[in-house]
């Protein structure tokens, strides 16, 4: 619900095609998303929306909040979300994979928050804002979160 974001990155599909489902924001209107909570109109039972998605093994899910997708294109997400995979796996040969989705998620938050305190940057915030007729320029300052898990088959005999 609201202006965050969900997106499954499958790493085995090319750089174009790696990101395989993404949910769509949902807004009142600009910079202004739909929200739970006091006062506000929106609801579970009238404004939630329910995907299913079809995962495979290996496939990595991203939850982030919109001072992530303000700030970074999905492209830019995506391609941070794999080099960080790579690196971590350069210096952590042979360990497990929680750790890496802790250093892909940091990465991600980093680099997100460069470019909201970058007054010139260019962002997904100021090109919709520009769209909107507004004049606005650089990163948007914003909570910045990222929760990263991977896709694996669950091990025989794990409750």
């Amino acid at each position: 619900l609201g202006d965050c974001k969900v997106m499954v990155v499958r790493p085995s599909k090319s750089v174009e095609e790696n990101i395989v489902f993404r949910t769509e924001e949902q807004y009142h209107y600009f910079d202004c998303p739909r929200q739970l909570g006091t006062n506000s109109p929106d609801t579970p039972e009238s404004n939630a929306v329910l995907d299913k998605v079809e995962v495979e093994e290996g496939d990595v899910v991203l939850a982030m909040s919109d001072g992530v997708t303000d700030n970074l294109w999905e492209h830019e997400i995506a391609r941070i979300l794999l080099e960080a995979r790579e690196k971590w796996a350069q210096e952590h040969a042979g360990e497990g994979v929680a750790g890496s989705m802790k250093f892909a998620a940091r990465e991600i938050v980093l680099e997100a928050r460069k470019i909201a305190e970058d007054v010139f940057a260019e962002s997904p915030y100021m090109e919709k804002g520009v769209e909107e007729g507004l004049a606005i320029e650089g990163g948007k300052r914003d909570d910045i979160s990222v929760v990263a898990g991977i896709v694996e088959r669950r091990k025989h005999g794990a409750g």
